[in-house]
């Protein structure tokens, strides 16, 4: 049975669980400065490329800690396409966790809630 709190990127693994308050909590600042990073100016095509790819690797070692983004990109150069697969990795395992916890909870709805708050 796969683990759902244990994520698999080019040959590494990295446990994250969304359920957990400090892993939700650095999500959460990870993204906020993703978002900031990408809002910067750029005079040049080259250098979007390389400050995107920057700020990912800032993301992940916030997320995931220092130096994670160092095995996750191992031999990949900066390149938004690759960085984007990662990140799409990233967001369908935490989606897949999400409907596991969601479906948990309705489970113990099912069994347990009284008949009105099953509707």
């Amino acid at each position: 049975m796969e683990n759902i709190y244990i994520w698999k990127i080019n040959k590494n693994e990295f446990e994250l669980d969304m359920e957990d308050a400090e892993t939700a909590e650095r999500y959460l600042s990870a993204i906020e400065a993703l978002d900031n990073a990408k809002d910067a100016n750029f005079s040049n095509l080259a250098e979007k490329i390389h400050v995107y790819c920057k700020a990912f690797r800032n993301f992940y070692d916030m997320l995931l800690g220092e130096n994670a983004s160092e095995k996750i990109f191992a031999n990949i150069k900066d390149n938004i396409r690759k960085y984007d697969e990662i990140y799409t990795s990233l967001l369908d395992f935490i989606a897949k966790q999400r409907a596991v916890s969601s479906n948990r909870m309705n489970q113990i709805k099912a069994k347990y809630a009284p008949e009105r708050l099953k509707k």
